[in-house]
């Protein structure tokens, strides 16, 4: 994605309820984009900032997070048990 270009995440909590945000790049390269990994594995809240307001989501409270990471998937190291080139095939989860 080109540099500038607008992302996004959804959020789908416990309770079935979902939140969706746009957002540019947080990371400029690999590495901002590792750290930035590493320290959402370790924290028990997602912190978004949006509109002014800041936001803490405890991660207990969440279903799933989605974003669509395209080719930055091959520059930041994800998990080991991470599983890759996955096709969806059926969306009841």
């Amino acid at each position: 994605m080109a540099k500038g270009e607008s992302r996004g995440l959804t959020i789908t909590f416990m309770d079935g309820s979902k939140m969706s945000f746009g957002f540019p790049q947080q990371g400029m390269n690999a590495a901002a984009k590792q750290l930035k990994l590493e320290e959402f594995l370790k924290s028990p809240y997602l912190v978004v900032i949006a509109d002014g307001t800041l936001t803490m989501f405890p991660v207990v409270n969440i279903k799933s997070i989605q974003m669509p990471i395209g080719e930055d998937a091959e520059q930041v190291r994800l998990p080991g048990h991470a599983i890759r080139n996955a096709t969806l095939t059926r969306g009841d989860a």
